[in-house]
């Protein structure tokens, strides 16, 4: 009598899982740190919108200074014949990759008009004078 072995699958589950599940627990790491990412560059967005706002505000003299907010960007200002054009940028890298190859680095940018309106009405005051006596 000859005893043939036949293959044993035993085991071949156990190996199989022990190379899925961490690459799958890793693909699932990443994706919630992307999640974050982009959390965290919408919340800058607003705080940078917010910002440049009391920045316009601040420039044309119709906001107060009573509680300003900690901005870490870079805010630029421009003075205009009635008014500042305010804009803002800032750089953001995400801090923990995951299973990536490379750290994810983005720009985020605004602007932001503000008007004086005393300013304003002065300066087409000084234009409409000017087209009269022509």
């Amino acid at each position: 009598m000859v005893l043939i072995k036949k293959r044993s699958k035993r085991g071949s589950y156990i190996m199989e899982a022990s190379l899925v599940l961490p690459i799958l627990i890793f693909a699932v790491i990443t994706v919630v740190l992307i999640i974050m990412f982009f959390y965290s560059q919408m919340t800058e967005r607003s705080q940078m919108h917010i910002a440049l706002r009391q920045e316009a505000g601040l420039q044309t003299e119709t906001m107060r200074n009573e509680d300003s907010l900690d901005w870490d960007g870079e805010i630029y200002t421009k003075k205009g014949a009635a008014g500042v054009d305010v804009t803002g940028k800032k750089y953001l890298l995400m801090e923990h990759r995951g299973i990536l190859s490379k750290k994810g680095a983005f720009a985020i940018q605004g602007s932001c008009s503000g008007v004086d309106a005393v300013q304003y009405v002065r300066y087409c005051s000084l234009v409409r004078g000017i087209k009269h006596e022509q």
